[in-house]
């Protein structure tokens, strides 16, 4: 026998032994393979995942105090819009970092509830009353009825 048959031959054994020790056959002649596994733990495929709203931040919360009534702004009095391109925003607190919650158009009639903030940033906001929404709007856009 030739040099190239016993290369044969080896080649065909190695490749029979990796066959067989795949199969798990070899380990019966006293042969093993070491599985090593991963320490970290499988992902739960029956969790949920739960997503995560990105929540703007609210504006500080503006404390009212009724100390007095304001004069210039009695409640429940009727004051007309005015001097707005077509509508002044209601909104949920006394400045305009709050939340939009509705417009009174311009020439409509909106009723004072009386609660008033004096800002020296942003100005006099009053607490009014319309068709549809209760909120805040900018004192300089009203006139009073009458």
């Amino acid at each position: 026998m030739g040099v190239r048959a016993i290369v044969f031959c080896v080649v065909v054994a190695g490749l029979a032994f990796v066959a067989l020790s795949m199969a798990g056959i070899v380990s019966t002649w006293g042969f093993d393979w070491v599985t090593i596994e991963s320490e970290e733990p499988e992902p739960d495929s029956t969790a949920e995942s739960t997503p995560t709203a990105t929540e703007e931040p609210l504006p500080e919360p503006v404390e009212v105090v009724e100390l007095e009534i304001d004069p210039r702004y009695p409640p429940d009095t009727q004051w007309t819009v005015f001097d707005v391109p077509s509508a002044l925003n209601v909104r949920a607190g006394p400045s305009t970092a709050h939340q939009i919650l509705g417009t009174a158009n311009l020439g409509s009639t909106v009723t004072l509830t009386g609660q008033v903030v004096e800002s020296p940033t942003s100005g006099t906001w009053v607490q009014v009353r319309t068709n549809t929404v209760d909120g805040w709007v900018f004192a300089a856009y009203l006139t009073p009825e009458g």
